[in-house]
């Protein structure tokens, strides 16, 4: 019971953050014409809420299913970063409740895992349990969403035509905290909106974000190798120059 307790206590911050965005995407879903076992569907088997965002959006424009699995494997690339950054803490996990782990694995429970881990509180069966209880939340309200949708003539009026771009700028401003991310992101953006008005239509998205990743990868690159190192010829200098005072300093005490 006490293991349960835990589970659902650190899942209700997730939960917290994620029905907001589940309604917004249920509500894309229905006024994109999807059925709500489309909508649930895209819940349980891809768990992953810009990917579904993105997934209704491109279907509903008549992308086909190779441009849809390109952009959102792209998208998504970051959760094998982020499993590889637990699965050294994970060793001892049996290879089911491993699955398990990294099948419901989000940016929000690896945040929720990682501080557990750094305070050695883990217990495998509490961390399944929140990551159900997320999976069970995002799902629910996907399906709140869609059903919301049903009673408004107009999203428009209540904003919420506006969910994806909210949320994807939502997701974009706090990642650009650094030089190499501001660079993926302006370069990534600008080719995007250039191929799409050139007319390349949804493929402009998943060519706009190779060119934001690859943007990114050489900036970061080229900002290693401009950094000066650690120990330049100035701190050299420096040393040799406190060196040589402490050596004076203890000629004279002797003397």
């Amino acid at each position: 019971m006490l293991t349960l307790k835990k589970g659902v206590r650190n899942g209700l911050p997730i939960v917290l953050g994620y029905v907001p965005i589940g309604l917004a995407y249920g509500l894309l879903g229905q006024q994109a014409h999807f059925s709500v076992w489309m909508i649930l569907s895209l819940s349980l088997f891809v768990f992953a809420g810009s990917s579904q965002f993105i997934a209704v959006s491109m279907l509903h424009g008549g992308a086909d299913c190779f441009a849809v699995v390109g952009t959102t494997f792209i998208v998504n690339f970051r959760h094998l970063l982020m499993a590889a950054a637990l699965a050294p803490r994970l060793e001892s996990w049996s290879t089911l409740r491993r699955l398990l782990m990294a099948s419901m694995l989000t940016d929000e429970s690896f945040a929720v895992h990682s501080m557990c881990f750094d305070r050695d509180d883990v217990d495998s069966t509490a961390a399944i349990i929140t990551n159900a209880v997320a999976y069970l939340a995002w799902a629910a309200s996907g399906v709140a969403g869609f059903h919301l949708g049903s009673s408004i003539v107009s999203p428009r009026t209540w904003g919420l035509d506006f969910a994806l771009p909210a949320m994807f700028t939502g997701l974009l401003v706090p990642l650009c905290n650094s030089s190499p991310a501001l660079t993926a992101a302006v370069c990534g953006g600008a080719t995007a909106v250039l191929l799409h008005c050139l007319g390349f239509g949804r493929w402009a998205a998943f060519i706009g974000a190779l060119a934001g990743a690859t943007a990114g990868t050489a900036s970061s690159v080229l900002q290693d190798k401009t950094a000066p190192p650690p120990n330049g010829p100035n701190d050299a200098a420096g040393s040799k120059r406190s060196s040589s005072i402490g050596s004076s300093g203890t000629r004279v005490s002797h003397g």
